[in-house]
């Protein structure tokens, strides 16, 4: 039992400087070295991975697609208006907005015949229904319903988006 007692007495006298330091500190000093070494590995992968794959970065989101429009502009027409107080007349310049190429090829093989369209209902317009807005959009809603008619039995009807007046005098 002596020889147990010796030992144990000489463990315990070891000084802490010859020990490497506390448990509790040597433990702190090893966690931290750890910790920092996870880090530095993190920081690492993160700068190789941005370096290796940095052309792969995702992609913008692809803004629509808007086709051009497509303008069919028409000459400008003359015609009498029907008036009881005297000889009055319309001018005015006007252009299609139509939604596609076959609608302007069509227009453009069919043009004397949306003329003629357009002719008899400005027309059999009075004066007093085109001095207003109301009465301008009315007549542009009207010609684009007329135009947009098929020119022949068994033609698709035209796609007309919009009449657009560039002119617009009535004397």
């Amino acid at each position: 039992m002596q020889a147990f007692r010796h030992r144990h007495l000489m463990a315990n006298t070891l000084s802490p400087s010859q020990t490497g330091g506390t448990p509790s500190k040597r433990g702190r000093l090893l966690l931290i070295g750890g910790g920092v070494l996870v880090v530095a590995l993190g920081v690492g992968g993160f700068v190789l991975g941005n370096i290796i794959g940095g052309s792969r970065q995702p992609a913008a989101p692809a803004a629509p697609v808007v086709p051009p429009p497509i303008f069919v502009p028409l000459d400008a027409f003359t015609v009498n208006l029907k008036s009881e107080d005297g000889d009055r007349f319309l001018h005015t310049g006007l252009s299609l907005k139509v939604a596609d190429s076959d609608t302007q090829a069509r227009l453009s093989q069919y043009l004397p015949e949306a003329r003629s369209r357009i002719l008899l209902l400005l027309s059999a317009r009075q004066p007093a229904d085109l001095a207003t807005v109301e009465g301008k959009q009315k007549l542009a809603r009207d010609i684009q319903a007329t135009i947009s008619q098929p020119f022949a039995a068994g033609l698709p009807p035209q796609k007309i988006l919009d009449v657009l007046f560039t002119s617009f005098v009535v004397q």
